[in-house]
């Protein structure tokens, strides 16, 4: 790339955006440019696991409340704090816009990981109510307290939404990131972990980097 390809390209994604690349480049714009698609690589790496360890916290945790409360609809019986069931009713009024029945199912699937996280953590007595009646049975490999396993995810959560929204984590300690991942995974299903261990773009993607 040439420096006035990179000049244009800075311009176009946002000056303060590459300024805090280039401030790790010695201000070199093209530098700044291939550090910056590093980070992008990172991210697409870390998808798949972070996405294979959302979708699976939401169905245990589901089962497991499901069978708790002996309905669908659990929440409406969970006593969720007050910030869970404002993000249960934005899900039932985005469903509804887009012209679908807000089932249980369907109400689920809109809630974000920060919300199922939420559910490990202190919030209305969850560690009484929700965590030593039913959701430890949601990690059969895990054998610590719900405070350390709600940090846990909680740093995933993080580390999510900084993908999620296209920010620098290329400093983070990737390696225990991604190992975190897998524990937490494990927690869950040992099989599920090794398995997404097996196909993990995520070493990959560290040795590149620029």
């Amino acid at each position: 790339m040439e420096e006035a390809e990179a000049k244009r390209l800075r311009e176009v994604l946002s000056v303060a955006r590459v300024a805090e690349y280039e401030a790790l480049c010695d201000g070199q714009t093209v530098a700044a440019l291939r550090l910056h698609c590093w980070n992008t690589e990172i991210c697409a790496a870390f998808y798949g696991p972070l996405q294979y360890l959302e979708v699976a916290l939401r169905g245990v945790l589901s089962r497991e409340l499901v069978r708790l409360f002996q309905r669908a609809d659990w929440w409406e019986d969970a006593g969720l704090h007050f910030g869970a069931q404002r993000k249960i009713g934005e899900a039932c009024d985005l469903l509804r816009r887009q012209g679908l029945a807000a089932t249980p199912e369907r109400i689920e699937n809109e809630l974000s990981f920060g919300f199922w996280v939420s559910l490990l953590g202190p919030g209305n007595n969850y560690d009484q109510r929700l965590w030593r009646t039913a959701l430890h049975r949601a990690f059969p490999g895990y054998r610590g307290g719900r405070r350390e396993l709600h940090r846990k995810l909680d740093h995933l959560r993080v580390l999510r939404n900084k993908i999620a929204h296209h920010c620098p984590v290329y400093h983070r300690h990737l390696h225990a990131d991604h190992q975190t991942i897998l524990e937490c995974l494990g927690y869950i299903d040992i099989g599920l972990a090794t398995w997404v261990n097996r196909y993990s773009r995520v070493p990959a993607g560290l040795a590149s980097r620029p």
